[in-house]
């Protein structure tokens, strides 16, 4: 989470893999799927085919959009399908409504009208999916997926939460210290057991709680046993008051060293033990992130956090108890979503948002967190619990069709205006050289259209891979780049090869070779060659200042406002190079004070 929120200590775990699995196949038991779409031949369609992926889905069709967030809301829907593109209310309106009462229900926006800015605002409202209709009927295989998914993990956070406020409500006393023997938590019914506050307890040393006497027991008897297995027995604990207080006791030791104390005045108190231990390892098995943060501690510090937080953001348990979830953010981190939380978190509300969030390393990460308020019995939020996703796969692949028509809009500019420049100088010359002259370019733009489609089916923006001779390649690039021969030099160093898609890497190159080329003056000088990790390519341009490095391959980003650059040169460059799943850094050029670019393909 990115507000910091209330978690339980390091190292409360729970369930076996077979109890992890059943939480997340739950969903044969029966997945109610509301879908709003106007068009009632074509959700019929969808309806079929989803029931026939999927037995166990029951799909219920709305072709009027406020019919449909009103069945939303009476809460017997598992998840939300819905078009975009419809009358009276598109489907990020549908999305509002029914968000403002059930802000975790799983909603997917699957929409024949597709683009970057329909994408970018689907995801900003939260949409959990965002799914483009296709003309074949591999799409619904998708669709069930997708929804099987998030289904799955909306109930395995509901189980978490419940599972936590059955801790926090159980009758048992329930505490968990650390390596150090301070206690990171303790739940009302272990307090009240010893007679302080919570907040008295948290960073206090077991000790507090025993007479000098029974201090050498618990460190040379019982902690010892427990790290064998377990130990169970009678202990005399010292009430505040300074009484003594004889309960049923229970130490073990998790495999992250985390020493989990139950203790009980009761009867049953085996029966209430175990029920613990089950909950407390599906909490920390369960492949999501989660935190519980304490609301009545100053700035609402984390007081737990589960495996799967620690295996997403790279921070150990013991680096994140008592501090605020908003440690995970940094300078690319939008303040409107950190914004919807904080409100939702001051106001005690449920609330999900998808957020940029920094791992140990400084990884930038997509993360989504939903967070859950814990309330007592005057409905106050005491805890809350956060729900933390890695999305970033997802947010990358739609950002990488979200802009694929642009980029590949922007690599078909030079052969288009090649053609037209040669079919009008034919025209006004009448010598059919110049018609000769274009057809070069019209085969590019033909590979370019067969890219696209390539694409679209096979869901890379590169295809088939070989091994690619450069020099050839930049040298032909290079000669069609310089039509009169005065532009400068091209110098490529030995015989550098990368294995790749040649189309792809050549409309990567051509923009690579034409950004030098443009913002260079003549003579431009340009280098192309191989070291240890891969290919560069470096000038004897102006280069690009440190402050825009990181911005140069954002879609849009431009230095050219006086020509009407686009800024989608270094965003195609961007994603060839992501498609191919290699790295791209921008330095110094080693020989001039231009720019190097150096392309990492091992």
């Amino acid at each position: 989470m990115s507000e910091e929120t209330n978690t339980p200590p390091d190292g409360l775990t729970i369930g076996s893999e077979l109890d992890r699995q059943a939480l997340l196949t739950d969903v044969d038991e029966g997945v109610t799927v509301l879908h709003i779409e106007d068009d009632d031949d074509f959700a019929d369609l969808v309806s079929v085919f989803l029931e026939r992926e999927r037995e166990f889905f029951e799909v219920r069709t709305e072709t009027t959009p406020s019919d449909g967030v009103e069945l939303a809301r009476e809460g017997d829907v598992d998840c939300v399908v819905c078009d975009y593109d419809m009358p009276a209310m598109d489907g990020l309106d549908v999305l509002e409504a029914i968000r403002e009462d059930a802000p975790d229900l799983p909603f997917i926006l699957f929409t024949g009208k597709g683009s970057e800015e329909i994408a970018s605002e689907a995801i900003s409202a939260g949409v959990t999916e965002y799914l483009q209709k296709e003309g074949g009927t591999e799409q619904y295989e998708v669709l069930a997926n997708r929804i099987e998914q998030a289904v799955s993990r909306r109930r395995a956070e509901r189980q978490v939460a419940c599972g936590f406020r059955a801790i926090e409500t159980a009758h048992d006393g329930i505490s968990l210290l650390d390596t150090d023997g301070e206690f990171v938590y303790v739940n009302e019914a272990y307090a009240d057991i010893v007679g302080y506050e919570r907040t008295e307890l948290l960073g206090r040393h077991w000790d507090i709680l025993y007479a000098e006497d029974e201090t050498a027991r618990v460190a040379e008897e019982m902690l010892p046993q427990a790290r064998d297995g377990e130990w169970v027995g009678e202990t005399d604990y010292r009430h505040k008051n300074g009484e003594t207080v004889t309960v049923d006791h229970r130490l073990i030791y998790t495999d992250e060293d985390t020493l989990v104390c139950t203790v009980s005045e009761t009867d049953d108190a085996e029966a209430v033990r175990d029920e613990l231990s089950l909950k407390e390892r599906a909490m920390d098995e369960t492949p999501i992130g989660i935190t519980i943060t304490d609301a009545a501690q100053p700035d609402n510090p984390i007081v737990y956090a589960n495996d799967g937080f620690v295996e997403t953001t790279g921070y150990s348990q013991s680096d994140v108890l008592g501090r605020n979830c908003r440690f995970l953010q940094g300078e690319r981190t939008r303040d409107e979503p950190v914004a919807e939380l904080a409100a939702a978190i001051d106001a005690g509300e449920a609330v999900s948002v998808e957020l940029r969030n920094y791992r140990r390393d400084g990884e930038l990460f997509w993360n989504r967190v939903t967070v859950i308020p814990l309330t007592d019995a005057d409905g106050d939020a005491e805890h809350f619990v956060g729900f933390q996703e890695d999305v970033t796969a997802r947010r990358e692949l739609l950002e990488e069709f979200g802009s694929l028509a642009g980029v590949l809009s922007h690599d078909m500019q030079n052969p288009l205006q090649t053609i037209r420049g040669r079919l009008e100088l034919a025209v006004e010359t009448g010598d059919v050289e110049h018609v000769e002259e274009a057809l070069p370019s019209l085969d590019r733009m033909s590979q370019l259209i067969d890219d696209v489609a390539d694409a679209l089916e096979s869901g890379t923006i590169v295809g088939e891979h070989q091994k690619i001779d450069v020099r050839e390649l930049v040298e032909g690039i290079w000669d069609s780049l310089d039509q009169h021969g005065d532009t400068g030099s091209l110098e490529v160093d030995g015989t550098p090869t990368v294995h790749g898609n040649p189309e792809a890497v050549r409309r990567m190159f051509d923009n690579l070779l034409g950004n030098s080329i443009e913002h260079g003056e003549p003579p431009v000088d340009v280098r192309v060659g191989s070291f240890e990790d891969g290919i560069y390519l470096e000038d004897n341009g102006p280069g690009i200042p440190e402050k825009n490095r990181e911005r140069v391959f954002e879609q849009g980003f431009s230095t050219k406002e006086y020509n009407g650059g686009t800024g989608m040169g270094m965003a195609s460059v961007r994603q060839i190079v992501l498609a191919h799943d290699w790295r791209i850094e921008i330095g110094d050029s080693e020989s001039s004070d231009g720019v190097r670019f150096e392309i990492q393909t091992r």
